[in-house]
Order: C-alpha cells, then sequence, then structure tokens
C-alpha cells in the first residue's frame, strides 16, 4: 500500500526539491504561480521556499512554528542554526496566512528559538 501522494519519479524528476511531494508537488507550484515570492528559498543553504509553509498550513495542519520547521521541512534537524534564521519569515508566512497578528509571531518565534538551542551543538 502506498502512502498518500507517492508516484514514480525519474532521477530527472528528482533533481527538483519539490519531488518529496509526490503527486502534491504541481500544487505547490501552482501556489507559486499564484505569488512568485512563495518560489523564494527561505535560506540560501537550503531549498525550502515559502510555497511549502503555506502548504503545511493549508494541507497538513500545520499550526505552529515548530510544525513546520520540525516536522514539516525539518530543517530543525538538518541546521538548527539555521532553522532559527528562517524561523522570523516562516512565522510571518504562517501567520498571515492563518489570520493570525505580531504577538503571535513574536510567541512562535521567542518560542521557537528557545526549543531549536537545544539542538546545537555547544
Amino acid at each position: 500500500m502506498k502512502i498518500h501522494g507517492a508516484k514514480e519519479t525519474t532521477e530527472r524528476e528528482r533533481q527538483n526539491w519539490l519531488y518529496v511531494y509526490g503527486s502534491d508537488k504541481g500544487k505547490i507550484l501552482a501556489l507559486q504561480n499564484e505569488d512568485s515570492s512563495l518560489a523564494l528559498p527561505l535560506h540560501p543553504k537550503y531549498e525550502f521556499t515559502g510555497s511549502e509553509v503555506i502548504w503545511a498550513v493549508r494541507e497538513e495542519m500545520a499550526q505552529t512554528l515548530d510544525d513546520v520547521l520540525a516536522r514539516r521541512i525539518r530543517a530543525l534537524f538538518l541546521d538548527a542554526r539555521i532553522a532559527k534564521e528562517m524561523a522570523p519569515k516562516v512565522a510571518q508566512l504562517m501567520a498571515k496566512e492563518m489570520g493570525k497578528d505580531e504577538a503571535w509571531e513574536k510567541e512562535q518565534v521567542e518560542s521557537f528559538l528557545a526549543l531549536a538551542d537545544g539542538y546545537i551543538l555547544k
């Protein structure tokens, strides 16, 4: 039994980071077509984009900053320092999508930064 979104991919298709979304890749690209700023990387070192944040909120029920940075795009586990750098932008995108205010953004960033500190080797 295949999981949601599973599809056969070619080596060429796997060159684009979004292939990990399987059959949902086209829907994420559609978000980028609606708003080209969502196609921009969240950090120069990684390919994660704003469209993935919006997708996580709309379709994967992400409700908190750590939902997105840890459990959806897994940036926290790949590089906690970079995840901390991405946090304000991701919180801003989420707040706009979810109709949250600046206080929510600030609380989410502060909470995530404290969490991420525990993933950084000293």
